[in-house]
């Protein structure tokens, strides 16, 4: 059986993502894709808001990493897509989650929209708050990574930064 695995951080040449990975989640049944249309009388007049996956027992603390297309695979029409579980049903819920994720992402505040059976540690919301290009400093400063002298994948600006001169 041949398997094409597709990652979330994989870009095509054009910049765009390799597969849209809430859609997928949304398709697949696996979690609730909410999108401005989703709202009636929106109350945004015309701006673009960005939509979210919500799972009904994890709310949006969890992540899509990949994509598994499963290529030499033929089903019957006995094979059902699941709809994906409404867990944010009311348009009031609906508007403070798309409102939460668009104009205060920062705060975590929109992935406890459902109450969710578990959430990110505290080092987890450290790490995903840090710039991608200090993730390396800031696991050596928690002893998981070897310090080194060099960083090279760091500009000077950044490098000065991750060594506490910034």
């Amino acid at each position: 059986m041949k398997v094409d695995v597709r990652y979330d951080y994989e870009l095509l040449p054009s910049r765009k993502p390799k597969f849209l990975a809430q859609t997928a989640a949304h398709v697949s049944g696996a979690a609730f894709y909410y999108q401005q249309s989703d709202v009636t009388d929106q109350p945004w007049a015309g701006k673009k808001m960005f939509g979210v996956c919500i799972h009904p027992s994890f709310g949006g603390w969890f992540a899509i990493r990949a994509l598994l297309v499963f290529e030499d695979v033929t089903v019957g029409s006995e094979l059902v897509q699941p709809a994906p579980p409404d867990c944010v049903p009311s348009r009031e819920d609906r508007i403070k989650l798309l409102e939460a994720f668009n104009f205060r992402w920062q705060d975590w505040s929109y992935r406890d929209i459902v109450p969710p059976a578990q959430t990110y540690s505290e080092r987890q919301k450290e790490y995903f708050s840090t710039a991608p290009a200090l993730r390396l400093a800031l696991l050596r400063t928690w002893g998981l990574l070897p310090e080194e002298e060099i960083q090279p994948d760091l500009s000077p600006d950044e490098q000065s930064q991750a060594n506490g001169h910034g």
